[in-house]
This record gives structure tokens, sequence and C-alpha cells, in this order.
């Protein structure tokens, strides 16, 4: 929940005493894998705009 609401994976990582930030994402890649589709659209809309 923490990552679909914008806390960023160190963090995340940090907060679940977890060995490595890498653990975190292959633990969570499904939401991770979200965010990224998310972080597609947004830049693919500013760079739209930009041309």
């Amino acid at each position: 929940m923490a990552l679909q609401n914008g806390v960023d994976i160190k963090t995340v990582s940090s907060m679940l005493d977890h060995y490595s930030v890498g653990f975190t994402l292959d633990t969570y890649a499904r939401v991770t894998t979200d965010a990224q589709l998310k972080a597609a659209q947004t830049m693919g809309n500013i760079l739209s705009r930009a041309v």
C-alpha cells in the first residue's frame, strides 16, 4: 500500500527491514509494475505536450 501511495522503494525496504531494495522489488513486483505503467503514462503525457 505504501508503494501504491507514493512512498519510495528505499523507504519501504527500510521500514520492512529487508536486506536489500532488490528483495523488496522482487517481493512486490506487481505493485511496482502498476507504478511503472502509471509513470510511463505520465511521462507520455508530459512529452506529448512538449512537442
